[in-house]
């Protein structure tokens, strides 16, 4: 009879591979479950902030990553609806100033063979469909592939299955944003000359569209809108092209490119778990909640997540059992971790969505670099989002006149 795992992680995304990673390192029996077949495309900006970079090096995994060649992201150049435009650039030294785009297919290979040479048990192509129960504690999941149908048993069930988690659709914790109704549609072209080291957002009045250059040319191109502005009983082809009406310079720089995959559709985009933890269970990445791409935090969540769940994990299993007591304290650090960067997340797109005070604001940011520096590293992931959740640093910037001072760090 197969023998029960410690752990069972469901997704091979980088919530899941990473807290795989971790946990077979720290000597425990690991199963991991991934619905499709790698390398496989994902739908994202594919965008990693400088955040990103050390948890990959605390993994052991950057050089790994850097031998891929990925496109590295010095700076974001951001265009108001007025046209006014700002250059962001990340505060920091080396590795730190500095993000990275790739293909998502790429990434996440690379991070679930990691996992694999890990000594995780990994398993492609098997689709959860339903959890096992012991009375209230989630015991392991039951999944199919290809006709098959078979059960995986563990001490925990990790949920990193994404936004449409069935984990957490199956624990009923599933719950839409109740406002925040975006739709992104998502596409990489080749564009006919090499677009630099420069991410790019340009904010409409009813949306935004962010490009992230790859290198050699190849442009990953996002319009995001309100679901009610969607246009409705088209070809995605023509919706998008419906969209990039708005963006101007988006559309000219497309002119002559040439797609190279198909359109992706995400949304709605905001989800949230009302809870991230149980007895038996966790939820990591963006099963556990996700809230907009603008700021580019899904990559970073999923890593930073798996770091706090693996810790979680790898301490109730030595020390009286997976229970909702013992991994509870998991959802202590994810709220104390994640809800300030949710707040900015929240605030800023209030700021977006109201073109004036968008404009104004981009023009302040730019008589004011110390606070333009300030804003990159919390979207970038190298300082603490309560920077930007305190009254003075907005009074300061709207208020006060163009006099910086250097940044201190969080």
């Amino acid at each position: 009879m197969r023998q029960p795992a410690d752990v069972l992680v469901v997704g091979g995304g980088p919530a899941g591979s990473a807290v795989a990673i971790r946990l077979a390192r720290a000597g425990l029996k690991v199963c991991l479950l991934e619905k499709s077949h790698f390398p496989r495309e994902k739908p994202c900006g594919e965008y990693l902030s400088p955040g990103c970079l050390s948890i990959l090096d605390r993994l052991g995994l950057l050089s790994a990553l850097e031998a891929l060649g990925p496109q590295p992201i010095r700076s974001m150049r951001i265009e108001a609806p007025g046209g006014t435009v700002l250059t962001g650039v990340y505060p920091g030294n080396g590795t730190a100033s500095h993000g990275y785009s790739l293909p998502r297919y790429r990434f996440d290979a690379l991070l679930f063979d990691a996992a694999r040479k890990a000594g995780v048990e990994c398993h492609e192509g098997w689709r959860v469909v339903n959890l096992i129960r012991e009375g209230e504690s989630v015991a392991g999941v039951v999944a199919d592939s290809e006709g098959r149908s078979r059960s995986f048993t563990a001490s925990v069930t990790i949920g990193a299955d994404g936004r449409n988690s069935v984990v957490s659709r199956r624990l009923n914790l599933f719950a839409w944003h109740r406002t925040h109704r975006k739709v992104a549609l998502l596409r990489r072209f080749q564009v006919p000359v090499d677009v630099g080291d420069v991410g790019e957002v340009y904010l409409g009045k009813t949306g935004y569209s962010i490009l992230n250059p790859q290198g050699r040319g190849v442009l990953n191109v996002g319009v995001v809108v309100d679901q009610q502005d969607l246009p409705l009983h088209q070809a995605w082809e023509g919706v998008l092209c419906d969209l990039l009406a708005a963006y101007p310079r988006v559309r000219a720089m497309l002119q002559d490119a040439h797609p190279l995959n198909a359109i992706r559709v995400l949304g709605p985009l905001a989800c949230r778990a009302t809870r991230v933890a149980g007895d038996g269970f966790l939820l990591v990445g963006d099963a556990a909640g996700y809230y907009d791409p603008m700021t580019g935090e899904g990559v970073y969540q999923a890593l930073r997540g798996a770091e706090l769940a693996a810790k979680t994990v790898a301490e109730a299993l030595s020390n009286g059992g997976p229970t909702a007591g013992g991994l509870g304290r998991y959802a202590v650090c994810y709220r104390r971790e994640f809800a300030p960067k949710d707040r900015v997340c929240q605030l800023l797109q209030q700021i977006v969505c109201r073109p004036r005070l968008c404009d104004l604001l981009v023009r302040r940011l730019n008589d004011r670099p110390t606070h333009a520096e300030e804003l990159m590293g919390v979207v970038g992931d190298l300082l603490a989002p309560r920077r930007l959740l305190r009254p003075a640093f907005w009074l300061r910037l709207l208020f006060r006149p163009a006099i910086d001072e250097p940044i201190r760090r969080a």
